[in-house]
């Protein structure tokens, strides 16, 4: 009966082997399709279970629904309404619908209507929508982006 469920799967597996590849690519790219990471390649996503103590770095985009202790960098960045960041967050292309305790630091930072941030925000552009709660300066900053990663 093992052997059957595996035999199952494998065949199923070459049944979607041959579909095109654009098919393949919407399957795995679902959850980000329509979201600010589109035209990115291999966004990655740290879940609600996840709690991260250290620092974290990634050159492509990341989506944070979880809790990290630390420091977060990353090219493209969404602090879900579920996240928690307690440390400094650096980004290109920063979203924040949840909350950030710590300096934000970014070049195109958006606050979502649910974001709640306690802490310094340096900015290129900045956009703030109603609802969102903050408190802390918020510090335009033109130049170079190497003094933005802090």
């Amino acid at each position: 009966m093992i052997f059957n469920s595996w035999k199952n799967r494998k065949a199923n597996f070459e049944k979607t082997k041959s579909l095109p590849k654009h098919v393949h690519q919407e399957e795995t790219s679902g959850i980000f399709s329509g979201s600010e990471f589109e035209g990115s390649s291999s966004p990655s996503l740290l879940g609600k279970e996840i709690k991260v103590i250290g620092k974290i770095t990634s050159k492509g985009a990341l989506q944070l629904d979880g809790v990290l202790e630390g420091e977060i960098k990353a090219s493209k960045l969404v602090i879900e309404k579920s996240a928690k960041v307690v440390g400094s967050v650096t980004s290109e292309d920063l979203v924040i619908r949840g909350r950030i305790i710590g300096p934000v630091f970014g070049k195109k930072v958006r606050f979502g209507s649910s974001a709640r941030v306690e802490g310094d925000t340096f900015h290129e552009t900045i956009a703030i929508e109603d609802g969102a709660y903050y408190e802390g300066s918020i510090k335009r900053y033109s130049g170079d982006s190497d003094t933005l990663k802090g």
